[in-house]
């Protein structure tokens, strides 16, 4: 019984610390980084010919989904591949 308890607590840990490396990605983002990144965006995607409407909501989940994921300086560096995934994951095809 002590080893299932042991397995319970273990797991939950886990996940506890797994959740709060996620939000520490997210929480390490300032405003003004967001800003900025948001800008750099809806520019790519304007020059593109996407609307603003489509371009913004595009946007959005693309800076949730890098913010969830990596930090700013992380970003930054984030090849090709990696940005694509995460253009797929918010349903937009290059």
């Amino acid at each position: 019984m002590k080893t299932f308890n042991f397995s319970i607590l273990t797991l939950v840990f886990m996940l506890m610390a797994g959740l709060s490396g996620c939000q520490s990605k997210t929480k390490s983002w300032s405003q003004a980084q967001k800003e900025t990144w948001t800008t750099n965006c809806m520019k790519v995607m304007t020059d593109r010919g996407v609307d603003q409407k489509d371009a913004a909501g595009l946007c959005d989940c693309m800076l949730k989904k890098t913010s969830e994921k990596y930090s700013p300086e992380e970003a930054v560096n984030i090849t090709q591949e990696q940005e694509r995934q995460l253009w797929q994951e918010c349903d937009y095809q290059w």
